[in-house]
């Protein structure tokens, strides 16, 4: 027989499995069943009594701040903007380990240090738990407090920690990397170098988005959702022409087919040949592969001395910030830049943003 708790919630017990006690009911309007958290009995009716009048209070006075779930607070992030894959992954991830019952209201710092524990690493850099937990998680939590669903987050995030030092590479240094790579993985470093495109627009372009002749390269999904068109020094030209396959994607993997959507949300294939490729050359092991940006965009700008320029080329959308990349640098690398680049030494530099090849229509008839 099933016993009450209360008047609207009932606590049942399946014969079939002992000691294990469900709360069901309706209860302002809401149909509630789920596992009592005890296998006590009087532990189960007091779960009962309290939620019950949690659902009473909230249907009089509305929900108290925190009480909705992590997984909901997602949900809605979801539902408000179209959010990119990698974004949606990572928060897959996020819920998947928080489980579909954490409350808003009980994720804190301890919390987040716990998270990161469990998902990181013990080596990984400061900048790894920032960029995936912290700062989706506070996204999140931001939203959901516009709904007033829960308070601020108030744990550490970027913004309160020191700015983590931008790594880079030297022209002999990237040379050295080069030379260490497989030739699936010096491609994409050399293109990237070549372009500063991040990971996932480099591994998206198509050779429909490359004007050889033009020495120009086309991206379309960028971080801030507008196209990009970025230059392309001699030799990113030359390398590219040197490839055989001039259809679909341009950066491939070892056996010629173009990386799927989930290596590029995570590197994929290319962090274990990156690991060793940085073991081969001595490069310093913190060196990421997001890092040959800072290096394209510190070359660029002692090359060319224009900070609008570098922003423009870059993506970036504002002159705050490329300035850690205008003093980054120091003198003298010019010559072996150029020469890196196969840029004539007595020319100022390479391509502006002139008209390109129109785009090709991807719909098919």
């Amino acid at each position: 027989m099933p016993r009450q708790a209360g008047t609207g919630l009932r606590i049942t017990r399946r014969s079939d499995r002992a000691g294990v006690f469900t709360i069901e009911g309706r209860v302002a309007g809401q149909r509630i069943r789920k596992r009592a958290a005890s296998d006590n009995f009087r532990l189960a009716q007091e779960e009962a009594a309290a939620l019950e009048a949690e659902l009473l209070r909230s249907e009089w006075h509305g929900p108290r701040r925190g009480v909705k779930s992590f997984a909901q607070a997602v949900e809605l992030y979801l539902e408000t903007k179209e959010r990119s894959a990698s974004t949606r992954a990572r928060l897959g991830q996020l819920v998947r380990a928080a489980g579909p019952d954490l409350r808003l209201k009980d994720i804190d710092q301890a919390w987040i240090n716990k998270l990161a524990k469990r998902l990181l690493r013990p080596d990984a850099a400061p900048d790894t738990k920032r960029r995936g937990i912290i700062v989706p998680v506070r996204a999140v939590m931001t939203l959901a407090a516009k709904q007033r669903w829960c308070d601020r987050p108030e744990f550490d995030g970027p913004d309160e920690t020191p700015q983590s030092r931008c790594l880079f590479l030297l022209p002999h240094e990237a040379l050295e990397l080069v030379a260490a790579c497989g030739p699936a993985l010096s491609v994409l470093t050399r293109f990237i170098i070549g372009t500063g495109a991040r990971m996932s627009e480099a591994l998206e372009v198509e050779w429909e988005d490359v004007d050889l002749a033009a020495g120009k390269v086309i991206f379309w999904r960028t971080k801030t959702r507008r196209r990009r068109v970025a230059a392309l020094p001699p030799a990113t030209v030359a390398m590219l022409a040197s490839l055989p396959a001039k259809d679909g994607r341009v950066i491939r993997r070892p056996d010629g087919e173009p990386y799927a959507d989930r290596e590029r949300q995570g590197g994929g294939q290319t962090k274990t040949a990156w690991r060793a490729a940085k073991r081969r050359a001595g490069t310093n092991p913190e060196l990421t592969q997001h890092d040959l940006r800072h290096t394209w965009a510190s070359w660029f700008y002692a090359i060319h001395k224009d900070p609008e320029r570098l922003r423009v080329e870059g993506g970036w959308s504002s002159l705050d910030q490329v300035g850690v990349y205008l003093h980054l640098l120091p003198e003298g690398y010019e010559d072996a830049i150029r020469a890196f680049w196969g840029l004539p030494a007595t020319k100022e530099g390479f391509g502006h943003q002139t008209a390109t090849k129109p785009r090709r229509s991807r719909v098919k008839a």
